[in-house]
């Protein structure tokens, strides 16, 4: 029998949602504390987003039968991310990790996700602004874009990225089914104040988290066989959108500035980039711009909303899963056009409950 249930709540903007007990469902909380700092220099519309993390807390319940870890040796119901754990402190037991660590601050990158479903890593791309110096395009912006390489560790990249493995011990005979549920939230600290709450939203808008979902294996699995599970034609990514139809005043009139109709409550599609290129018009991603779209640099960017969560994420057989967890500033978002913010702490929620689809039927 499943024991997917949730209860349905009126959700704020950027309010604190409050945790429940539940029974026979497993929900894990990721927390990151961040501090948020505008450079102003250019990047995919008009500014640079640098968002400075801190820190990472991801934990789960036990209670089902779940734990989680860092390096698919040590098994625990909360694990700590942070430069140290992913990076230096890692590099011992799981020695051939990539994890990504953002220790200048998240700068805005554009991706689709996996580009196949061999692909256990992101396509992430960063991009310039710049402008023809000569001939009859002088003065005319074009972007450039640059493939982001994830082969080794690096604690000086421009998101976070990390693996993460799940042990599901609950005995279901087939796959049980994972979730993101309505609690999950992006939310700025209880001490920030209105104003810089409204000031700081637009970046806020445009941040993205990502899940790729690798492989798994049986409990009796070595830590060498955990460590490397690598992607049978059957790795899958989702990317979360929290505010996909939220605009604030400023994007809604910086987007005019390009002939851009933004109405705050309606949704706008992201147009990641998923190939490399030069020289790409400036405005070719844009909706409604007026320019046609670049095809062979971007895609639409398939996201989940508020409304998807009764879609599960993916499914966990009884054993270990590998998954791999992106944070990054999605720099193709119409909302990322922001300037002149001030930096404020922000928190990030993910709730996870599991069912246990393995037992229907029986």
């Amino acid at each position: 029998m499943s024991t997917k249930s949730k209860k349905k709540k009126k959700k704020k903007k950027f309010e604190m949602p409050k945790f429940t007990k539940r029974t026979k469902v497993l929900f894990g909380v990721v927390l990151f504390a961040t501090t948020l700092l505008i450079i102003s220099t250019y990047a995919w519309f008009s500014a640079s987003l640098n968002v400075k993390v801190k820190f990472i807390n991801m934990k789960v319940s036990t209670d089902t039968g779940l734990f989680i870890s860092l390096d698919g040796v040590n098994f625990s119901s909360e694990i700590e991310v942070s430069r140290e754990s992913i990076i230096d402190n890692i590099t011992n037991i799981y020695p051939n990790h990539t994890n990504q660590w953002a220790a200048n601050g998240l700068w805005t990158v554009s991706t689709i996700g996996i580009n196949n479903p061999n692909a256990d890593k992101f396509s992430m791309f960063y991009g310039e602004i710049e402008k023809y110096r000569y001939g009859a395009k002088r003065g005319q912006k074009y972007l450039i874009t640059v493939p982001i390489r994830e082969n080794a560790k690096n604690e000086g990249n421009r998101f976070v990225a990390f693996d993460v493995f799940f042990k599901n011990v609950s005995g279901s005979p087939k796959s049980d089914n994972l979730y993101l549920t309505e609690y999950t939230f992006f939310d700025f600290d209880e001490d920030v104040d209105d104003e810089k709450r409204e000031k700081m939203s637009g970046i806020m808008n445009s941040m993205r988290l990502g899940i790729v979902r690798i492989g798994d294996t049986t409990l009796k699995a070595t830590p060498e066989q955990i460590q490397n599970l690598k992607c049978n034609n059957n790795c899958v990514s989702v990317i979360y959108e929290p505010f996909s139809t939220v605009h604030t005043q400023k994007s809604i009139d910086d987007a005019a500035r390009f002939g851009i109709t933004l109405t705050d409550g309606e949704y706008v599609p992201t147009y990641g980039v998923y190939k490399d290129g030069m020289y790409l018009n400036h405005k070719s991603s844009f909706v409604n711009s007026g320019v046609d779209l670049d095809t062979e640099h971007f895609a639409l960017q398939t996201t989940r909303r508020d409304e998807d969560f009764d879609t599960p994420l993916f499914q966990i057989p009884n054993g270990i899963t590998k998954c791999r967890v992106y944070i990054w500033l999605e720099g193709q978002d119409i909302d990322s056009i922001e300037t002149n913010s001030v930096g404020a702490p922000i928190d990030l929620g993910i709730d996870f409950i599991k069912d246990l689809a393995g037992y229907e039927g029986l």
